[in-house]
């Protein structure tokens, strides 16, 4: 009797989860993914940013449009032992973003960027294998610059031989 009386409840909080799960889903409308070449003694990570969504995304142009970094923007390690790749590249210091510091990106597009990592990162002399990520930071309105929501790449592996 007992259980017949807090199934309806049980069911009730199940529903809710399913609800909310879907809720989550259907906010998530960003994407991004990396691809990383590694010729002619060059790192080149190039950047795809999907807009699924029904409005209009902000994304840092610094990655978005530019060759070349500026700061620590990519996660990255040695694939054997997970130690993490310096940062080597320029650090410009700077004032807190602003709404130029970004690029829209219209709903249901894509924008492509390629940036060279070769100089920006200590990689090691010789073969090896490294395993890089980004964050993937973007505004849903670029009035608003402390709402910053982020849709992180799925690591994507690669060998280079530094000299």
């Amino acid at each position: 009797m007992h259980v017949k009386r807090s199934m309806p409840a049980v069911l009730l909080a199940l529903a809710g989860l399913v609800g909310a799960s879907g809720a989550v889903e259907a906010e998530v409308n960003v994407r991004h993914r990396l691809d990383v070449e590694t010729t002619g003694g060059k790192v080149l990570v190039r950047v795809t940013i999907e807009n699924h969504g029904e409005q209009t995304i902000w994304v840092p142009r610094e990655v978005a449009a530019e060759d070349e970094l500026t700061g620590k923007r990519f996660e990255l390690r040695e694939a054997r032992g997970g130690r993490e790749v310096q940062y080597a590249g320029p650090m410009v210091k700077r004032a807190a973003y602003t709404a130029a510091d970004y690029l829209e990106v219209k709903p249901h597009t894509m924008h492509l960027n390629t940036v060279d990592i070769t100089r920006a990162y200590a990689f090691r002399k010789g073969a090896q294998s490294y395993e890089i990520s980004y964050p993937g930071p973007w505004l849903p309105d670029v009035n608003k610059l402390d709402e910053v929501s982020t849709s992180p790449s799925e690591p994507v592996r690669f060998t280079y031989a530094a000299k």
